[in-house]
């Protein structure tokens, strides 16, 4: 968490060099080292006795911890308000800077550095949530800003030495050979040995021709490389100092971060150990500072300091304005110390303070504001004084004292607590239960006033964040829109207050990027490996923070971009797909936006990248066709209209032998007709005439 610029030798580092004075007219060392030290502790005289004990006051009532006026046998109880209200605002402050694909954006000044702007935007937000991990660092910056008036980030080129320790077994000549080239690799020890598996009678015979024998080699190597990257980290709110006048980062007389650190690192940055042993504690730099206990123990019950933690150093690294040229303009230079007596060990000119302020709720004219631990401790006072008396009373209800004469009854069996137990009496009467009322429902009204009070100042409730469905139900839309968005608002205000430490820190990160990578770096961004080189970028770029807000701005952002996307679909089908007005990367992007918007993080998974400037291909004509193709074509046409020609006249001597067998058809079906007729009209007559013949007959009878 701190770093070291500039080359010095080890020799320079010890002291600051002579040569930087040697002038006449700068300052000597005794007056910068008295100048670093008196501003530096004032800084931290002033952290320590005004702004510290805040903070651990506020730290103590986030852990819920004792107030200290606990009455042995009744409640201790504490409520959770400052908690549950810093846990209520933190997911939507997380959502806000990483619910979308970039963090942030970087706009080019003029037309030719579009594409540099977009590489810029899509490396430094690699940088932050790849290789520093940016979810993780923000979730502890956006807490502090909420709990300890103030969360802070610092970033700086660390090109500091790594050193590792490997172990390589049954390696041959060769490989061994390529790992002792690499450059920063030192052989600690070379052992070699016969290679496995050959027989000693193999190895004695090659002995006795003076062939050398073929071995393995187990070696222990020590690789030190510089870590040549860009490092981003949060600070503990302790570590951070500010002189006490002043109101921003761009107005402080000196602004630094104070660390313990070991020896280990600092000779990693290049300090002469010797010197560092020189300046060993054996107490932590913050025993005079109330936060640094509240969040860690308690300095009555802290533990015996150990032997590793004794070999730490206090190293400060400040910048301040210092006129130390002499002109009567002071300079921002970069003043590092270490040990209690604030030893100057490095100075040099700097171009800018890599810290980032991150407040929720500036206040004008100051340094430290205020935050959700401010506007809820003493609701969370009260709160808790209401439940201990509440349970107080339950507890008297439920378990009522009891009155007894004394003398008359035996004690022992008042004190029994078992259920159902006998208590001896000389005369009936003589104990008595004294019943008491329970008295907390009388406290309901108050404890909904409080919750009503913590809502009105934080602008968080159960409604807001959806949690109560009965107030949801029982109110109009128009009602919880008007709810949501009151929190809403809230919740923009603090993110635009935390957008202007965001765009701070990401566009010193650029000018890191810009001023210390100095060779091309291969980088995997939107799924594609590509050179990254700083070097070409304009580190005046504008950045602009996308902030998503909650899910009522995402709806109206979902129906603007709705409605973005039918007017440019209009236009293409209108005006075809070279139009002045919209091409197919603005539609593009509009889909991705609202991908972006609905919480996919991604939209490469879905759509392809587009440039703004793509325009597709015109149509391509068909090619003209050679006479012989137009020969071959007309053939082809012939003999296919031929084949249709054949293929209707199958068809009509189809449908004319069809109507000829449906004509025979009816004439046999005709003539069977009319023989069934004429038999039928024969048989009738035939029955007619034997009847009448046997009418005759019985006629001729009677």
């Amino acid at each position: 968490m701190f770093s070291l610029g500039g080359d010095r030798s080890n020799s320079q580092l010890a002291y600051i060099d002579e040569a930087e004075t040697e002038a006449g007219v700068g300052m000597s060392d005794s007056e910068l080292q008295s100048t670093a030290r008196s501003a530096i502790s004032d800084a931290i005289q002033y952290i320590d006795d005004e702004i510290s004990p805040l903070r651990a006051e506020s730290t103590r009532y986030y852990r819920g911890d004792p107030f200290g006026n606990e009455v042995e046998g009744r409640s201790q109880v504490v409520s959770r308000d400052v908690r549950d209200s810093v846990q209520a605002v933190l997911p939507s402050m997380m959502r806000v800077f990483f619910g979308s694909e970039k963090a942030v954006e970087f706009s080019p000044r003029n037309a030719s550095d579009v594409a540099m702007a977009e590489q810029a935007t899509d490396y430094v937000n690699y940088l932050l949530t790849v290789e520093n991990n940016g979810l993780e660092i923000f979730y502890s910056v956006f807490k502090d800003a909420l709990v300890n008036r103030g969360g802070f980030v610092k970033w700086w080129w660390d090109d500091s030495v790594e050193v590792q320790t490997h172990t390589f077994e049954g390696l041959d000549e060769g490989a061994l050979g390529l790992i002792l080239q690499e450059e920063g690799v030192e052989a600690m020890s070379v052992e070699g040995r016969p290679i496995p598996g050959i027989q000693d009678e193999m190895l004695a015979e090659m002995e006795a021709q003076g062939q050398p024998t073929p071995q393995v080699y187990d070696v222990e190597v020590r690789r030190s490389r510089k870590r040549n990257q860009i490092r981003i980290e949060t600070m503990p709110p302790e570590e951070f100092f500010v002189d006490s006048a002043a109101t921003s980062l761009d107005d402080a007389m000196v602004v630094g971060h104070r660390t313990m650190a070991t020896v280990s690192s600092l000779v990693a940055l290049g300090y002469d150990r010797e010197m560092l042993e020189e300046h060993l504690s054996d107490q932590v730099a913050f025993i005079d500072n109330d936060e640094y206990w509240a969040r860690t123990s308690n300095p009555d019950t802290q533990a015996p300091v150990s032997a590793y933690e004794k070999r730490r150093v206090l190293y400060v690294e400040a910048w301040a304005h210092i006129d130390f040229d002499g002109d009567g303009i002071a300079e921002l230079r970069r003043v590092c110390t270490i040990g209690d007596g604030y030893t100057v060990v490095n100075n040099e000119p700097a171009a800018d303070i890599p810290f980032a302020v991150f407040n929720c709720d500036p206040e004008p004219h100051v340094f430290f504001g205020s935050d959700i631990a401010d506007q809820t401790m003493d609701i969370q006072r009260v709160k808790s004084a209401v439940l201990r008396g509440m349970l107080d009373s339950l507890a008297f209800a439920l378990y009522p004292r009891t009155g007894v004469v004394e003398g008359m009854v035996d004690i022992d069996d008042v004190l029994n607590p078992e259920v159902g137990s006998i208590i001896r009496m000389r005369q009936p009467g003589m104990v008595q239960q004294l019943d008491v009322p329970f008295l907390g429902k009388e406290a309901f009204p108050m404890l909904q006033y409080l919750d009503a009070m913590k809502e009105s100042r934080t602008g968080q409730s159960a409604a807001s964040q959806g949690l109560n469905p009965d107030a949801l139900q029982s109110t109009t839309r128009a009602g919880v829109n008007a709810t949501v968005k009151g929190a809403e608002q809230r919740l923009e205000l603090m993110a635009r207050m935390f957008a202007a430490g965001f765009t701070r820190m990401m566009k010193g990160v650029l000018k890191v990027a810009i001023t210390h990578q100095d060779r091309e770096k291969m980088v995997r961004l939107r799924d594609e490996w590509v050179p990254i080189d700083p070097r070409v970028w304009d580190s005046n770029m504008d950045c602009i923070v996308n902030v998503g807000l909650g899910a009522g701005m995402t709806d109206e952002r979902l129906g603007v971009l709705g409605q973005v996307l039918m007017q440019q679909k209009e236009i293409i089908e209108k005006l075809g797909m070279q139009n002045p007005l919209v091409g197919l990367g603005q539609y593009r992007n509009t889909l991705a936006k609202m991908l972006e918007v609905s919480g996919y993080a991604d939209s490469n998974q879905f759509f392809k990248p587009l440039p703004l400037d793509y325009e597709p291909p015109p149509p391509q004509e068909p090619p003209k066709p050679s006479p012989e193709e137009m020969l071959l074509q007309a053939q082809m046409t012939d003999i296919q209209v031929r084949a249709q020609i054949e293929e209707q006249k199958i068809q009509l001597a189809a449908v004319k032998q069809q109507q000829l067998d449906e004509r025979e058809s009816a004439r046999i079906a005709g003539d069977l007709a009319i023989r069934e007729f004429q038999a039928e009209e024969k048989f009738q007559n035939d029955v007619d005439l034997e009847l009448l013949k046997a009418s005759l007959q019985d006629g001729l009878r009677r």
